[in-house]
Order: structure tokens, then C-alpha cells, then sequence
């Protein structure tokens, strides 16, 4: 075992000296840092990033082309922040685009990371398995896949499948509490089919809550992700929304429509398809250009659940 010399550490001369006998020791001097541990609010160190679901698909296509699902478990563009250079689109989420070609089959896995699909195109026939369901993926559906849930996607379709994956993957990494696990089978028998499984939100059932509700946005049920909050709401043609600042972390995917938001001063246009971030306490608004749906994902339970989640006054 290593002998510390305690005594002349305790007998240090001055300051120098302190800090000198203290660096071996992984410690610090907190009075001594110069970088500061807390501030008055939230640091925006995230930037306002939107990504074009035309973009998106053409890289997809050409991955299709060059890349199949034996060598590329998931094939997938995954969301960078461009303030960020890990895996992350938001501290606690990221986001990515995926695409499975017809009659391929994505191999199944496991993992402690929660997730959720948003489907953007796919024909009849393309479903993802959840601990042994079969679950239709059809244009608009939103599909839960909660964390260590085994889970695989296949397409018996006519035409490629597009989605969008929403994972607390950045959570989970910073957490530590991370699992994966390869399905002993590679691809996980399916053992029923299941169009009204809990873990399928129907397109035909959120948007007839969309219209009841409307102008309201609603709440997705989504118990089984605890740390991410599904919200939808309609917008008319020219309508603006309030102002909303929260100290919570926003993804927006543009399932229907057109038009533009305005983060933290930052203008970004959107289409079908799309994805948009606004950050953590970063003032946020959308005005339509022609009538659209959009679904928000957020870390906000998270926040809320350790007392962190705060609204602003913009």
C-alpha cells in the first residue's frame, strides 16, 4: 500500500505547498478553482438544431445501397448536436433516423435505455417485435419500447420503412446503470401479432384525441417510459403559439404540415418529417404555415420527479 506523508501534508508552509501535496492526491481546493460550479440559471450550452427528414432519407437510401443489416445491426443516422461531439442530440436524449429495406429484418437486442419510434413512412406488413409481439409500424403510429424489453424490426413490405428513435440513452451513460444484451436468437421468434398493444399509440387514436382536444396539446400515454414525456398538439394554418421556457429538454418531430419556430432568437423552418430541438431554458415558439401536427419528446419527468423542472416567464 502507498504511504501518504500525511505529516507534511498537515505541515504545509503555505498555499503553494498545499496545493502541490494535494494535486497526487485527486483532490482539489474548491476555494482555489477557477471555474465556477453553480450560476444564477440554466447555462444554454446546447445550440437550437433542426435536421431535414429529405436529407435524412437520401442518406438512408444510399446506406441501403451500400450497408445491409448483417453488418449494421440498426441502420441508422443518429441526431449530434452541434454544440455536443458525443452521442447526444439533448444532454438525456438522442435521436436518430432509421430505415429497414423490404424483406430485411433488424436483429434483436436488449438495453437498459428507454425508447420510442415515430413512424414516417412504411407500408403494411413492416412491424418491430417486443418481447416476442408483433406490433405494426404504420405511418404516424408511435411505438414504446421500454428499457431491457427485448425488441427487433422487420419489414415484409414493398417499399423501405422510415422512423425516428427517441432514447434516454445519454441518461442512462451518465447514470452508469447500462446493460445490453444480443438476443440469444439474433432475431426474436414472434410469437403473436398485436395491432392494439399497449406499446403502440395508433396514429387513428391520437389524432381523434388531437381533434377533441383541439387547440389544447395532449398527453400520450406512455407509463411504461418513465423518463420521457410524449406530448402532441395541432396547429392551424398561421396560428402562433405562447411563448414556453422550461428548464426541460424539447424534441419536436413535424408529423404533418408546414411552418417555422422561433428558439431562443434562432428561426428554423420545418417540413413532414423533420426534427427540432430546443434545449433546456432556451424561449421557444411555432407558428404554422399550413395546418400541422406536432409531437414533442421531453426529459421534463425526469426533471420534475428530483425537483428540477421549472417554467419560465419569457
Amino acid at each position: 500500500m502507498l504511504t501518504r506523508d500525511v505529516d507534511g501534508l498537515s505541515n504545509a508552509a503555505s498555499l503553494d505547498e498545499l496545493y502541490e501535496r494535494v494535486a497526487p492526491l485527486s483532490a482539489m481546493p474548491g476555494w482555489h478553482s477557477s471555474l465556477p460550479v453553480m450560476w444564477p440559471e440554466p447555462q444554454k450550452t446546447l445550440a437550437p438544431a433542426h435536421w431535414s427528414y429529405r436529407e435524412m432519407k437520401a442518406g438512408l437510401d444510399a446506406a441501403g445501397r451500400l450497408i445491409d443489416t448483417s453488418i449494421a445491426e440498426r441502420r441508422n443516422l443518429v441526431l449530434i448536436n452541434p454544440a455536443e461531439a458525443r452521442l447526444a442530440t439533448t444532454r438525456t436524449l438522442v435521436v436518430a433516423y432509421q430505415m429497414v429495406l423490404p424483406g430485411e429484418v433488424a436483429r434483436s437486442h436488449r438495453h437498459t435505455a428507454n425508447a420510442l419510434r415515430i413512424v414516417i413512412d412504411a407500408e403494411p406488413g413492416t412491424y418491430t417485435v417486443v418481447d416476442g409481439v408483433g406490433v405494426p409500424m404504420e405511418q404516424g403510429d408511435v411505438l414504446l419500447t421500454p428499457g431491457m424489453s427485448w425488441h427487433g424490426h422487420a419489414n415484409e413490405g414493398n417499399a423501405p420503412a422510415y422512423w425516428i428513435d427517441i432514447l434516454d440513452l445519454p441518461l442512462v451513460q451518465l447514470l452508469e446503470p447500462m446493460f445490453y444484451e444480443d438476443h440469444p436468437a439474433a432475431y426474436e421468434p414472434v410469437n403473436r401479432h398485436d395491432p392494439e398493444s399497449a406499446f403502440r399509440l395508433s396514429r387513428r387514436d391520437t389524432f381523434a384525441a388531437l381533434a377533441a382536444a383541439f387547440p389544447d396539446e395532449i398527453a400520450l400515454a406512455a407509463p411504461s417510459l418513465l423518463t420521457i414525456g410524449l406530448f402532441m398538439s395541432r396547429l392551424e394554418p398561421g396560428q402562433t403559439t405562447a411563448s414556453r421556457q422550461t428548464t426541460a429538454q424539447n424534441i419536436y418531430v413535424v408529423l404533418e404540415g408546414r411552418g417555422s419556430s422561433t428558439i431562443d432568437g434562432t428561426v428554423i423552418d420545418w417540413e413532414r418529417g423533420d426534427v427540432f430541438v430546443a434545449p433546456g431554458w432556451r424561449a421557444h415558439e411555432h407558428r404554422a404555415g399550413e395546418s400541422a401536427v406536432l409531437l414533442r419528446a421531453t426529459d421534463a419527468p425526469v426533471l420534475e420527479k428530483l425537483g428540477f423542472l421549472r417554467q419560465g416567464a419569457p
